[in-house]
């Protein structure tokens, strides 16, 4: 009881949705106001179902700790920019209710929230798989993301055996369709540098997973540039 520690959940959260800000002005940029609303509505969702569901029935609510937040702007961040505004909300339902909450909140849920909605989320494949270009960014599609440019991400290239059509500078940069917060390479380590500085995490993970993938990769390209190949996989998202 007299071991006393700034570093709380709040504290850890918050410094997050620090990290994950970059990433997420880097997605307003490429794609347009459309990707801050997404955020906002979904950011919005898990907050209002963690605190239904904690009046529900009757727990002590904790949306303050500002996991939902996290929850909600992580659930927007691997989904396309054009997800309906309905689709988005039935993933932060899941998240948040289903996988958080009936397995005893924060700390004991068994899988990723968010990576567990937009597994949920694919019963709707069409609309999980259509990728826009950079670019996008109307007044219909604010609302209802009709009239848009479509085109093929890095990753369904390199699924067919083939080189993505964008260079690797591009990639860097996030100048790719793909999810909205997953893009830019360049955005998402200056996020990870925060993390790091801050000593929320450690670098042992994220460097061996992407390692793994540099390794293997170069290992084992499809065709004979090596480097080309290993590239594109580590900066393709």
């Amino acid at each position: 009881p007299h071991a006393h520690s700034p570093v709380s959940t709040k504290t850890i959260m918050r410094d997050v949705l620090i990290a994950l800000t970059p990433a997420l002005i880097g997605s307003i940029y490429f794609f347009g106001l459309r990707a801050l609303l997404v955020t906002i509505i979904s950011m919005t969702a898990c907050v209002f179902f963690e605190w239904g569901w904690c009046k529900l029935t009757k727990r002590n609510c904790k949306v303050y700790d500002m996991s939902a937040l996290v929850t909600g702007m992580l659930i927007a961040f691997v989904c396309p920019v054009t997800v309906p505004y309905w689709c988005i909300i039935i993933g932060d339902f899941f998240a948040i209710v289903v996988v958080k909450q009936l397995f005893g909140g924060i700390g004991k849920n068994f899988v990723n929230p968010a990576l567990a909605a937009r597994a949920f989320m694919f019963s709707w494949p069409v609309i999980m798989n259509t990728w826009v270009k950079p670019g996008f960014e109307n007044a219909a599609g604010l609302w209802s993301a009709v009239d848009i440019v479509t085109g093929a991400t890095p990753m369904a290239a390199m699924h067919q055996g083939a080189l993505p059509q964008a260079s690797l500078l591009d990639m860097f940069l996030g100048n790719i369709g793909g999810s909205m917060g997953e893009t830019s390479a360049l955005l998402l380590l200056i996020g990870f540098a925060y993390l790091l500085i801050r000593k929320v995490i450690s670098c042992r993970i994220p460097l061996a997973f992407i390692g793994t993938v540099a390794l293997l990769t170069f290992l084992f390209p499809q065709g004979n540039d090596r480097v080309m190949w290993m590239a594109s996989q580590v900066l393709s998202g």
